[in-house]
Order: C-alpha cells, then sequence, then structure tokens
C-alpha cells in the first residue's frame, strides 16, 4: 500500500483547499475560523468585503468506513463569503458580485481533487456541494456560507 498524506494527516487537503479558494475570481482574501471568531470577539474589527472564511466542520465515519488497514472518513469544510453590497437587484453585476463569486466558489470546489507536490492525492473523493446554513446578516455585511465535503482515508495502527 503506497503511503499518502492523508493516512497520516486526516486535514492534509486544507492548505490546497486555502490555495484553490485564492485563485477564485471575487474572492479578495481567504481567512480562517480564527479571524471569523474575532469579529464576534471584538468589535473594532469589521469583517473584511469579498473575503472567505474556511471553517472545519467536522468529520464522521463513512457508511462502512473501516477496513483492516483504513478508516475511511467524510471532511466537511464551510466556505463564507462576505459581502458588503449583497442586494443583487441592486446593484451592478460585475466580477466580484455577490452571484458571480457564489458562483466562481462553487465551481472551483465542486469536483475539486487537490493533490500535493508530487502529485499524490489528498483526499479519496473530489469536493461537493452540501447542504449550508442559512445566509446571515450583521451590522451592514452578508455572511453566504457554502458547505463541501470529501473523503480522506487514515492509515490504522496494526
Amino acid at each position: 500500500m503506497s503511503q499518502l498524506p492523508m493516512y497520516q494527516n486526516v486535514l492534509a487537503c486544507y492548505p490546497a483547499l486555502l490555495a484553490r479558494l485564492a485563485q477564485v475570481p471575487g474572492v479578495h482574501q481567504v481567512l480562517e475560523a480564527a479571524d471569523l471568531e474575532a469579529l464576534s470577539s471584538d468589535k473594532r474589527l469589521k469583517p473584511i468585503d469579498g473575503a472567505v472564511y474556511v471553517v472545519f466542520d467536522g468529520f464522521t465515519p463513512d457508511a462502512d468506513a473501516a477496513t483492516r488497514q483504513l478508516l475511511r472518513e467524510r471532511l466537511s469544510f464551510s466556505v463564507i463569503l462576505t459581502k458588503r453590497q449583497y442586494n443583487p437587484g441592486h446593484m451592478q453585476y460585475g466580477a466580484d458580485g455577490v452571484g458571480e463569486t457564489i458562483t466562481a466558489i462553487k465551481a472551483a470546489l465542486q469536483g475539486f481533487r487537490p493533490l500535493d507536490e508530487q502529485g499524490r492525492a489528498l483526499t479519496l473523493d473530489p469536493f461537493s456541494a452540501r447542504a449550508a446554513l442559512p445566509i446571515m446578516y450583521h451590522e451592514g455585511y452578508a455572511f453566504f456560507p457554502m458547505r463541501f465535503e470529501t473523503a480522506v482515508a487514515i492509515k490504522l495502527t496494526p
């Protein structure tokens, strides 16, 4: 059995996910869960228009998850787009409009199969869209959550 990065690191795909989002048109910055948490704990901080916050939602064993050598897990990530101008009917469309950016994020991640520098798979399955949390509005900003899942394998110790 060849050694894949996911066998020793269940989150080996995370850096590739961040890098993929950084290339999406309309995404101005890629931030993480700690940055999102800081918004709620420090009222002086404001969201960044066009930023996405990537949050690892957790993992669950997949159906028929375990073999003698591998444990298959499903990973879930939320990608939350923050927009200051969020009324699609009252703004001009452009490369960084709400609809365009949401579409670009979904197009970039649906079917995404991350690889490491040596071309080895970082996931067993491509990323796929799942039901997300509702849109939230706070202090003049809209937070548009999107959720994606993938599967990985963890090598079991004999």
